[in-house]
């Protein structure tokens, strides 16, 4: 049996490795200039087939170890920082610290591996390998998705082990070592055994053995509310006792044993169909291609241009009118729930001041400290309704010393990549075909109008992002300096600006569009990778944020005209039809 589960293992990381490089020879090949050295014969090339094995399998090793270390390293670490903080402010009186350790521990374990369950690719997604196997040798697919499920449980348990050095360092309890990732190992048996479980339901009632897009987002949903939740409780200095960690690792050691039931009755037949009906979302993704227009002309809605514009601007202002719901929803959306969110600390900052200085005085230096944040100021009193923590330090340092982290917020607002499909497929798509339209003066004018569109629309979410984190500096103390408040917008509008002209500039100068909409170009896909790499290393760069904002305002500038020239010289020929 033994030897059966090596072969089959084998078998899949064989296959894996065989996908991986085809998909990377013909990446290359699509990829300009490159692509036309690289010969068709490069597929059979034995020795480097040998040699890509290799590094795959070098590559699986630390990508399935490195997170689980990670994660679990992580919270290992954060354990022992709050069991020190906690007996040094005395918050946990009676309670010794290895048993704090441990509470903190365990309990932070379970959350995290309960997102993790909500968020993983379920088990019964059919991969390309899985269907090779499946659906064209025949391979007893019980058998297969078993064999890969007990990988993935050495996996996590060989990680977990490993990351029990963090563990060693930091003083955690020797059991809490050992037994978290053997209850790591039940949690991910209460997570298959629910899909399995939810699975038979479905195919009790004769309905399709797949993920539901609807339940995917109900899980994001539910992650993305529930951890604002848990963080405040800890900060609150709240934690759970080790013997109510203890109870709640054994119901899920109980569900864990209740799921691996499940699982024993989940037979061949119910495995195959479960691969079949979850195999049609990567089919669509990769090997049909799909017509994706059908999306954005949905977008298409009654609507007529105010005013006398004409030319390209009237063409500009009408495809703003009709796609102004997919335009705006999503910033505006996100600067509404960030402003929301400030409105509820102002509140409760007004609050803290009523009930510690009363009504009258509360009024004035409310206004005073407001008018003073008008005025870039510091505050008028020095007395704060807040005491200053570990949690409101920490924020203080990073706004007053990591500013460009705002990057991470601000392209997770940024809709200019859809723009630009939705640009594609509605307006260039037709408007290519004519001659005049890939004039470089003709270039040139349309790429001004849309950039300076996609500015007003995206820089929405970053100036809230802005006022965000001049609040969390108000009201921890006020800026150290003059303008620091005003460096924090000029940061934000800056990065947002820079994103805005990088992804417009990327369409005119790479226009990686298929008629159908999907992602032909390789070099596009390359400079995004770079681009997303360069503002990741930017978010540990430490900065001084008036000397940041300087900084980012000159190369603002400086880079909308670099890449507005290289729109103007090499468009022309870039900017084309693809099929």
């Amino acid at each position: 049996m033994l030897k059966d589960f090596f072969n089959t293992l084998v078998k899949v990381i064989h296959l894996r490795s065989i996908i991986g490089y085809n998909g990377l020879v013909f990446a290359l090949r699509k990829t300009p200039v490159i692509g036309k050295l690289i010969p068709d014969r490069l597929y059979s090339t034995a020795f480097l087939k040998i040699i890509y094995w290799v590094i795959h399998v070098v590559a699986e090793v630390c990508k399935l170890f490195a997170g689980k270390i990670f994660g679990l390293g992580m919270i290992y670490l954060i354990s022992f920082f709050l069991k020190t903080e906690y007996l040094e402010y005395n918050m946990a009186s009676g309670v010794s610290g290895s048993a704090l350790y441990a509470g903190f521990a365990l309990s932070l374990f379970v959350v995290y591996a309960l997102y993790g369950i909500l968020l993983n690719i379920p088990v019964f997604r059919c991969t390309p390998e899985k269907e090779y196997l499946v659906f064209m040798i025949r391979m007893n697919p019980r058998k297969l998705n078993n064999t890969l499920f007990i990988y993935d449980l050495a996996k996590l348990v060989i990680g977990y082990q490993i990351a029990g050095i963090v563990a060693v360092v930091t003083g955690c309890p020797f059991w809490v070592w050992l037994g978290i990732p053997v209850l790591a190992v039940f949690i991910k048996l209460f997570g298959t055994g629910v899909l399995a479980f939810s699975y038979r339901i479905k195919n009790d009632h004769h309905k399709p053995l797949k993920s539901s897009a609807l339940g995917m987002v109900f899980k994001i949903v539910t992650v993305i509310l529930s951890a604002p939740v848990v963080l405040m409780f800890i900060a609150n200095g709240h934690y759970v006792p080790l013997h109510i960690a203890l109870i709640v690792c054994a119901v899920h050691i109980l569900l864990g044993i209740r799921g691996l039931s499940v699982l024993m009755k989940f037979d061949a037949g119910l495995h195959r169909r479960a691969l079949r009906d979850n195999i049609v979302k990567y089919e669509e993704l990769i090997h049909k291609e799909p017509d994706k227009t059908k999306s954005f002309k949905r977008l298409k809605a009654k609507g007529s241009v105010k005013g006398n514009k004409k030319g390209f601007e009237y063409l500009n202002a009408l495809f703003v009118k009709r796609h102004s719901g997919m335009l705006m929803v999503k910033p505006i959306a996100f600067a509404v729930f960030v402003l929301v969110l400030l409105g509820l600390l102002i509140a409760e900052f007004i609050y803290g001041y009523y009930h510690q200085f009363g009504g009258d005085n509360c009024i004035r230096m409310v206004m005073n400290n407001l008018l003073n944040i008008i005025l870039f100021k510091c505050y008028d009193d020095p007395l704060l309704p807040f005491e200053m923590t570990s949690v409101a330090s920490f924020f203080r340092w990073l706004v007053q010393y990591h500013l460009l982290g705002l990057v991470v917020l601000i392209s997770g607002t940024d809709n200019s990549g859809k723009s630009t499909q939705a640009m594609y497929i509605n307006c260039d798509n037709s408007l290519m075909t004519f001659s005049f339209f890939k004039q470089r003066d003709k270039i040139i004018k349309l790429f001004d109008i849309r950039l300076k569109q996609l500015i007003k629309i995206n820089i929405i979410p970053a100036l809230a992002f802005a006022l965000a984190a001049n609040l969390i500096l108000f009201y921890t103390g006020g800026q150290d300096y003059p303008f620091q408040y005003l460096a924090t917008f000029v940061v934000a509008s800056s990065l947002s600006i820079i994103y805005s002209t990088i992804w417009l500039s990327l369409y005119y100068l790479f226009q990686p569009y298929t008629t159908s909409v999907n992602v032909k170009g390789g070099m596009y896909k390359v400079v995004s990778v770079i681009t997303a790499i360069v503002f990741m290393i930017l978010f540990f760069i430490p900065c001084n944020s008036l000397i940041l904002a300087g900084i980012l305002a000159v190369f603002t500038v400086f880079f909308v005209l670099l890449m507005r020239k290289a729109v103007y010289k090499h468009a022309p020929e870039t900017w084309k039809l693809k099929v």
